[in-house]
């Protein structure tokens, strides 16, 4: 079965506030830049995604339509890149044992926000 594909060319910036702390959404062609300042808000974000099932719905949902439109979601907490979702994401085992599929965990990226907790 061959997938209809629609790219989309974009370019843009957005600032959006989650708990009082400013995020800066930047597109450009066919890649979208979340930037999270503060570790805090990625993990209110997956708190507040509701139970398992549902988030990865959820997830699968908005994933089909990044890859109908060629785009790829990357997500940044403080300066690193933690995740991507759409046409790039490749998700793994972390993914799956986080209950996050389809989104691609960047297993460096975690790391890094692993060790500065204990600095």
């Amino acid at each position: 079965m061959r997938r209809l594909q629609i790219a989309l060319d974009l370019v843009g910036e957005l600032r959006a506030v989650l708990n009082d702390d400013a995020v800066l959404i930047t597109a450009a062609h066919d890649t979208i830049l979340v930037d999270l300042p503060k570790r805090r808000l990625g993990l209110t974000a997956l708190r507040t995604s509701g139970r398992r099932a549902q988030r990865e719905k959820t997830l699968h949902r908005v994933h089909m339509a990044l890859q109908l439109v060629d785009l790829t979601v990357h997500f940044r907490l403080m300066g690193r890149i933690i995740a991507r979702l759409g046409a790039k994401a490749h998700p793994g085992l972390l993914s799956w044992a986080l209950g996050v599929r389809p989104l691609e965990i960047r297993p460096v990226g975690v790391l890094f926000l692993i060790t500065t907790l204990w600095r």
